[in-house]
């Protein structure tokens, strides 16, 4: 249920809002646009993926679906904050 309400939405926001490789933050029509890579990642975070699987896996889509070359700095900054997020909402979720 915390997918459903909180956790997918949360992913899709720190896609759109830090990782952002092609640039369409502010763009009402590209909201979705990472939505393809939120049930990987949410996967990723539930199963306890390290943060350097998760900068990975950002890198590889930038590269092999994207044709984009990767940003490594920022996609392991991105995957450090994705975890952080995670546990943080894991925390408070067994708080309720």
């Amino acid at each position: 249920m915390w997918w459903k309400r909180r956790g997918g939405a949360g992913v899709r926001h720190l896609l759109m809002s830090e990782w952002d490789p092609i640039g369409v933050q502010g763009v009402p029509e590209a909201v979705d646009e990472y939505d393809a890579y939120v049930g990987v990642v949410g996967r990723m975070l539930r199963e306890g993926a390290t943060a350097d699987a998760i900068a990975t896996y950002l890198s590889s889509v930038c590269s092999d679906r994207m044709g984009l070359g990767p940003v490594e700095e920022r996609d392991a900054q991105v995957a450090v904050h994705l975890r952080e997020w995670y546990l943080q909402e894991m925390r408070e979720a067994g708080d309720e």
